[in-house]
């Protein structure tokens, strides 16, 4: 703690001197994070948890190292471990996504129900409830995809699901992954941006401030998921509008850069985002940028562009008539970010953060390789083709009702779903293209729905309402390659008072 205190302290200063700023860089690296350090912090930490077992900080860090090496087994055992000696052990955050991204759903969401119903505890024992304050801290929200969830919030408070009250930025604008897209919700956040004020704040933000996994509604807590389905449908029963609307000088700049890009005057465009990467946790969202060519070439033959989205560090994109590789062309800009999301005819995206971001502005969304179906948020407008899972023992396809289900809804590592037999299979080249077709002929007016899509989306909103998800629309490319899906079901009994809710939606 001193230690990070004095970085804090000397590193901002040394930054006027560029030849100490380099000699205090590379000095860091060797003491925290060369290779030497961090096997001697692993073998510290291993030695812990093998000697001193009550020693729960060091072996909370180690699960923690498993869990992000993708040693599920591993850290679970340590977590379970650590709950057993020490029940009141009050930080579950780390150990409730072990047991999440293992499957354990029910188990990861008994935990965090735990730690909200503490920290309710204690803000009604220092009166803090009374102040009517919620704070969103940046070490929760900094990610694109959960600063769209701030949408929900607002909407709920609109339609009186959730008190009004005062909601609260925390964190300088450099800590969040799109500061332009944070100022677009000035209008309904107040936004603290000072460290020593935030610093001052946090006896009273670390028990009130909101979570990205539990929502606090009156009395009792919710998971996001289900918060996010009850706050859209009830938002569209009511046909009302987006909150966000980009500005005319919003506008005017985006479309100046679009010409740079070598977007004609006039043409319509789709911004495309795919996930990728080493994040083994969570690879089950990751796709390849490659079987994306047919999709972009549908566009470009119906007049579009594609301005695919994202950091340098990704595979760059192949060349393709009317597609641009925005992310690796030297003018990406956090405000260009948000101008495509809020004006593109519609968006491509995949399970990861950007998806969620252009439905705060009306915008539909393809969500693609989506695997997670039972954690979906979305609108009316998006339209939903998941990955496929493959039992490879039994040698089928899992039912919409088993994806749905806490055994398999929830998983979000590949490496888990492979213990399970499951292998999960990425969509084909030909189902992104169809994906895109019906949304351009959706958007045209020219798509009619098949009959088995009816079905097959009848029986996912009667799933989605037992599970408390978002019924989306389910693709045609899912539907026809997958119509088998509803008939090897299990038989779904609903309770009688949801039929009407059912038949609603």
């Amino acid at each position: 703690m001193i230690f990070r205190r004095l970085r804090k302290f000397v590193k901002p200063r040394l930054k006027r001197y560029p030849i100490a700023f380099r000699l205090y860089e590379a000095i860091s690296w060797t003491f925290t994070r060369s290779r030497f350090v961090l096997e001697a912090k692993r073998f510290f930490l291993r030695m812990a948890n093998i000697v001193c077992p009550m020693w729960i900080g060091p072996r909370y860090k180690l699960a923690r190292r498993y869990a992000a090496e993708g040693e599920l087994d591993k850290a679970m055992a340590i977590a379970d471990d650590i709950l057993a000696r020490k029940p009141d052990f009050n930080d579950y955050r780390w150990i409730g996504s072990i047991y999440w991204l293992r499957g354990r759903y029910r188990d990861a969401h008994r935990l965090f129900e735990r730690m909200e119903q503490r920290r309710r505890e204690i803000a009604c024992e220092l009166q803090y409830d009374r102040l009517d304050i919620r704070f969103f801290p940046s070490i929760h929200f900094a990610q694109i995809g959960h600063l769209g969830m701030l949408d929900k919030y607002i909407k709920a408070e609109i339609l009186g699901m959730i008190p009004r009250h005062t909601n609260v930025l925390l964190g300088a604008p450099k800590e969040f992954s799109n500061p332009a897209y944070l100022r677009c919700w000035e209008k309904y956040f107040s936004w603290v941006t000072n460290p020593r004020t935030i610093s001052l704040l946090a006896p009273l933000s670390h028990v009130l401030e909101e979570d990205v996994i539990m929502v606090r509604v009156r009395e009792r807590t919710r998971n996001f998921v289900a918060f996010g389905a009850e706050v859209q449908t009830r938002w569209e029963a009511e046909d009302r509008g987006p909150l966000l609307v980009p500005s005319a000088r919003h506008r005017e700049r985006g479309y100046r850069l679009l010409r740079e890009l070598g977007v004609p005057e006039g043409a319509w465009f789709a911004g495309l985002h795919m996930r990728e990467g080493t994040d083994r946790m969570r690879d089950v969202r990751n796709s390849d940028i490659l079987t994306y060519r047919l999709a972009i070439e549908e566009i470009a033959k119906r007049g579009g562009w594609v301005l695919r989205m994202g950091d340098p560090s990704m595979r760059p994109l192949p060349p393709s008539p009317n597609a641009i590789d925005y992310a690796h062309s030297g003018k990406r800009e956090d405000w260009m970010d948000v101008f495509l999301w809020a004006e593109g005819r519609f968006f491509i995206a995949t399970g990861s953060g950007p998806q969620m971001i252009p439905t705060t502005f009306g915008k539909p969304v393809a969500i693609a390789n989506y695997g997670p179906i039972a954690t979906i948020v979305c609108g009316k407008d998006d339209i939903l083709l998941p990955k496929h899972y493959r039992h490879e023992k039994e040698e089928r396809y899992l039912t919409l009702a088993e994806r749905m289900s806490p055994d398999y809804g929830f998983i979000e590592s590949v490496g888990t779903f492979a213990v399970k037999g499951i292998r999960v299979v990425d969509n084909t080249p030909e189902e992104l293209r169809d994906l895109v077709i019906e949304m351009m002929d959706r958007l045209d007016g020219r798509h009619v729905d098949p009959e088995e899509q009816h079905a097959l989306q009848g029986h996912f909103a009667e799933l989605a309402v037992i599970h408390e998800v978002y019924p989306a629309r389910l693709a045609r490319a899912f539907v026809s390659k997958y119509r088998e899906l509803q008939a090897s079901g299990p038989r779904i009994e609903l309770p009688a008072a949801r039929h009407q809710e059912v038949a609603q939606r």
